[in-house]
């Protein structure tokens, strides 16, 4: 049998397709709710070896059993709305609230005390909004929505104090996202494409330009993770990686239009995106610092505010909830001499006009389906389905009448997909 035998002639539209290479995961690897969390926005993650934390509206939600049960905290205070920064550090829980400040609790969450002590500034010299908390050394780093970074130290009779002096100079004073790799803070903040970053014995943080020249307006910095050899930072206009958290940065345009939240997380260099869109969320994953992207995912109608890996899954806090997947089933793509694994590529460059090919490869003899998916979600045209021999093969597919944009294309066999992301210009 042919690969071209595969397609209905008489069902399949001529619109068929145009994609870059993305990845392998097994068709059971799918994201199940956490239902020890309720049906709640989760605005924060935190996860270090068997302990981790999640903060929700009113409360946080703790495990210190790798994920196998989450137990849930009294309110921090009695006005909490939403906790966006958390820290857990020697069996103590540090909730960032907005609004009201930062909390402690000795007890896993049983009871609370105000940790606020000087965390007053911005408009009006007010409890401070909290967006995101990280220890370093002995150390609590809070950034702020409104007055850049404080410090307060975790031993000893301590309060809080503003950290740096770069902040309201660079118009920055709201921040998104505090990281730390190594010894180095890096900060996000949500214009003119600015990350700061800050050694410790510096006198300030230094700024960085995320586009290597000078403000760039509307660039907005959004998250940041350390993947061991890089920096990565997500923003609302692509992906940017640099060795050291400064200039020179790369960018990388993942293709999916207009993106309102870039959440980043890692785990052993093993790099997750979250890009939140319009109608849904895009998850795709890269093992080169954010150069390349694979394993393609759409979720319709879901916004993820933060990810994180634990010891076994991939955990997303989202707007309905804390949700997860296994780590071990999400695989990476397969190097091109290895014949046991399922292969799907484009046969040509990205992006396409009026056609294009697909090629992949079958480890054994088995059935197929190939779908495909306009961004948001919806299938276009009707399942391909067949039998095929194992080996390589390839199908021409005219995409003349297919309008201009991004598609994923979806092959099955067995317990393993790959997915194609493809792009179609007219």
């Amino acid at each position: 049998m042919r690969p071209s035998d595969l397609i209905p002639r008489a069902l399949v539209p001529r619109a068929v397709l145009a994609w870059l290479l993305l990845a392998a995961a097994p068709a059971s690897a799918e994201w199940t709710r956490v239902t020890d969390l309720p049906v709640t926005n989760v605005f924060s993650l935190f996860s270090n070896g068997d302990t981790l934390a999640a903060g929700a509206d009113t409360a946080v939600y703790l495990s210190t059993n790798s994920g196998a049960g989450f137990r849930a905290s009294t309110k921090p205070t009695p006005a909490v709305t939403s906790i966006p920064g958390l820290w857990v550090r020697n069996g103590r829980i540090y909730a960032g609230t907005f609004g009201q400040g930062v909390f402690v609790s000795d007890d896993r969450g049983a009871t609370w005390q105000a940790f606020n002590q000087g965390l007053v500034g911005g408009f009006l010299d007010t409890q401070l909004f909290i967006s995101d908390l990280v220890a370093r050394g002995d150390s609590l780093y809070a950034a702020t929505s409104g007055a850049g970074v404080y410090v307060r130290g975790l031993t000893g009779a301590t309060t809080w104090r503003p950290f740096g002096a770069a902040f309201e100079p660079n118009q920055s004073s709201n921040l998104n996202r505090l990281a730390l790799g190594g010894s180095r803070l890096l900060v996000t903040a949500p214009s003119n494409g600015f990350v700061f970053v800050q050694d410790p014995g510096d006198p300030d943080w230094t700024l960085s330009n995320l586009d290597n020249i000078g403000p760039h307006a509307g660039l907005s910095s959004q998250s940041a993770v350390w993947t061991g050899t890089a920096w990565v930072v997500g923003t609302n206009n692509g992906i940017f990686h640099s060795s050291s958290g400064q200039e020179p940065w790369t960018r990388l345009n993942p293709g999916v239009g207009s993106v309102n939240w870039a959440e980043v997380a890692v785990d052993k260099q093993h790099l997750f995106l979250a890009l939140d869109v319009v109608t849904g969320a895009w998850l795709e994953e890269s093992d080169d610092n954010g150069a390349s992207l694979h394993n393609a995912e759409f979720q319709p109608g879901v916004f993820v505010f933060k990810l994180a890996a634990g010891k076994n899954d991939l955990y997303a806090a989202r707007g309905d909830g804390l949700w997860r997947r296994p780590l071990g089933a999400v695989t990476s793509v397969p190097v091109d001499d290895a014949t046991s694994a399922l292969h799907f590529a484009v046969a040509g460059r990205q992006p396409f006009g009026s056609g294009t090919r697909l090629r992949f490869r079958l480890p054994r003899d088995g059935s197929i389906s190939i779908e495909l998916f306009d961004v948001q979600g919806r299938l276009v045209g009707p399942r391909i389905e067949g039998w095929q021999a194992a080996g390589s093969h390839e199908i021409a597919l005219d995409a003349r009448s297919l309008g201009a944009g991004v598609y994923l294309a979806r092959l099955t066999s067995g317990q393993t997909r790959e997915v194609l992301r493809l792009i179609h210009v007219r």
